[in-house]
C-alpha cells in the first residue's frame, strides 16, 4: 500500500513565459484554483495524506503561502528544496529522507483532474 506521495513542482516554466517569470507555473491558476491543486487532490482521492512537495531553490514561501502544512486539508505537506531540476529520478534522490523504506507515489505538478 503506498501511504506517501510526491509532488514535483519545479521547472522553468519556460513554455508558459512570461507568466513564470514571477510565479511558479504550478500556482499559476487554472479553472478555480492553482494547478497545484490538481495534484494534490489525485493523492487525497486516494486516500495518500503524507505528501512532500518539491519546489524550486528561492520558491518554496510562494508554496507555503499557499499550502502551508495541509492541516486544513487533512493531510501533512512538507516541502524540499530543489537546487536544480533534474528531472523525475532527482525527485527520489531529494526526496529520499521523506520516503525512508516507505512505498512512495510520484506525481508532476502538472497532472490534473478536468473539472466536471
Amino acid at each position: 500500500m503506498v501511504n506517501k506521495g510526491i509532488i514535483l513542482a519545479g521547472g522553468h516554466g519556460t513554455r508558459m513565459s512570461p507568466l513564470t517569470k514571477a510565479v511558479n507555473k504550478q500556482l499559476l491558476p487554472i479553472h478555480d484554483k492553482p494547478m497545484i491543486f490538481y495534484p494534490l487532490a489525485t493523492f487525497m482521492l486516494s486516500g495518500i495524506k503524507d505528501i512532500l512537495i518539491i519546489v524550486n531553490k528561492g520558491q518554496l514561501d510562494q508554496f507555503k503561502k499557499i499550502l502551508p502544512n495541509g492541516k486544513n486539508l487533512g493531510i501533512k505537506i512538507s516541502y524540499a528544496e530543489q537546487s536544480y531540476p533534474r528531472g523525475l529520478p532527482d525527485a527520489f534522490l531529494v526526496g529520499r529522507k521523506f520516503i525512508g523504506k516507505e512505498n512512495v507515489a510520484l506525481i508532476t505538478g502538472e497532472e490534473k483532474i478536468i473539472p466536471k
